[in-house]
């Protein structure tokens, strides 16, 4: 597994030496620079003292006035040094002794001196009294090359402990940045082992949406596995009352062989719902899903209730701009199926579906049956509630409907249809995303 606190040091520490790196080679040439344009300008101002020791004499021979020149050209090897050629002669500072320069227009750098001495040379030609007459002069410059290989050394060891601090600061930084994240590992901890049901650890921005999805996402299953009990609960509901049933006749039907294996099935029966309940109390299904085709599941669902109502009923089925919904099929479909189902038991005939996107998903079911009126509206979301007892089911679907609503932060409403005259159920999901 990659460290993240390890590639963030990995890579702030590379682009530190890159960095430090570039900056030494730059300092250094910018030093050399600096260092060559303080020899030149010193070059010129001595070609500018030469030439003003520059004479010329009654046979037109070039002679110089050594008192006017610098003693330094005086003194043998001293590092600075001139060389006049003009034509037919040649006039040398005393410092350059039987060496000679070599003569090209321009700077030259690194040029081979007296004594392995490193110059930087500079040449020109000039016009004195009608004759050409090229002048050269130079200075050593290796001192000045060893002041710049040491300040480059202490400049690089001055950085390479900066970057090591920095390295340092860098560490502790992202250990303290990361440092909520430990505090997270222990709060998932304490989630796996149920001590806690949301995490609730400050973390850092770029953390803090992975931390929100976890908690929707944990909130998603304690509402599934509320469902979940639920829907344990509605069976319950619904077999209770004809087990306890069957068992009374049974109770008045004898000891017979036929009645003990009556009761020994129903008990098996009543024993199943018992545990399947206690399995409820302790787990629920999964979130999250995907809808895929809900047109044509939605069409499969329309046909199949025509087949149970044996054609009794047209169903009319709607859907606009709904491709996939993100959101559990199974859900859905029982969701469909209830609204429906409850649609083709009081319709007289004809019912409609609509599934559309406008603002969220929406579901509209509507028939032409007798209605509801707003009493049997505010009571037939309840479990087991039932509005005509004629009517065969255990009035849960509508029920189960509402669990299903809340778990996707839906809301339901019923009102009059003015397409079909009876009841229209809308079912509005506002936060249930939809391709």
């Amino acid at each position: 597994m990659r460290s993240l606190s390890r590639h963030l040091t990995l890579s702030l520490a590379v682009s530190l030496i890159f960095f430090f790196l570039v900056q030494a080679v730059l300092v250094g040439m910018e030093m050399r620079k600096l260092s060559e344009d303080s020899v030149r300008s010193r070059l010129e101002d001595d070609m500018e003292g030469i030439l003003s020791a520059l004479s010329v004499d009654a046979e037109a021979s070039l002679s110089i006035d050594w008192s006017h020149v610098p003693a330094i050209f005086m003194r043998p090897f001293s590092g600075h040094y001139f060389q006049i050629e003009p034509q037919g002669q040649s006039i040398r500072s005393r410092s350059l002794w039987d060496t000679t320069l070599p003569v090209a227009p321009g700077l030259q750098r690194a040029v081979e001196g007296p004594e392995n001495q490193r110059l930087l040379l500079l040449c020109r030609t000039y016009q004195f009294h009608g004759q050409e007459m090229p002048l050269c002069v130079a200075e050593d410059t290796s001192s000045l090359e060893e002041t710049s290989l040491y300040f480059q050394k202490r400049l690089l060891g001055l950085s390479l402990a900066a970057l090591l601090m920095l390295l340092v600061m860098q560490v502790w930084v992202i250990r303290r940045g990361l440092k909520p994240l430990a505090g997270l590992k222990e709060e998932l901890q304490q989630l796996e082992r149920g001590e806690r049901d949301r995490l609730e650890q400050p973390v850092p921005a770029e953390i803090k949406p992975l931390v929100e999805e976890v908690n929707h996402l944990l909130t998603t299953l304690q509402q599934r596995l509320e469902r979940s009990r639920n829907a344990m609960g509605n069976l319950s509901h619904a077999l209770k009352t004809p087990l306890t049933l069957i068992f009374q006749l049974l109770e008045k039907s004898g000891d017979d062989e036929l009645s003990a294996q009556l009761r020994e099935q129903a008990q098996r029966i009543d024993e199943q719902i018992n545990r399947e309940l206690s399995r409820a109390r302790m787990a629920g299904q999964s979130s999250g899903g995907i809808w895929p085709h809900p047109e044509q599941d939605i069409r499969d669902l329309a046909a199949s209730l025509n087949a149970v109502y044996r054609q009794r009923v047209e169903i009319t089925c709607r859907v606009t701009g709904v491709n996939e919904v993100f959101a559990d099929r199974e859900d859905m479909m029982e969701l469909v199926g209830n609204v429906l189902d409850n649609a083709c038991k009081w319709s007289k005939g004809r019912v409609s579906l609509s599934l559309y996107h406008e603002s969220g998903l929406h579901i509209d079911v509507e028939d032409d049956g007798p209605g509801m009126t707003a009493e049997a509206q505010a009571m037939v979301l309840g479990r087991g509630v039932r509005l005509d007892e004629a009517k065969e089911g255990h009035g849960l679907g509508l029920a189960i409907v509402r669990d299903i609503v809340d778990a996707y932060d839906g809301r339901v409403e019923f009102a009059r249809s003015d397409l079909l005259g009876g009841l229209k159920v809308s079912l509005w999901f506002p936060k249930l995303p939809v391709k």
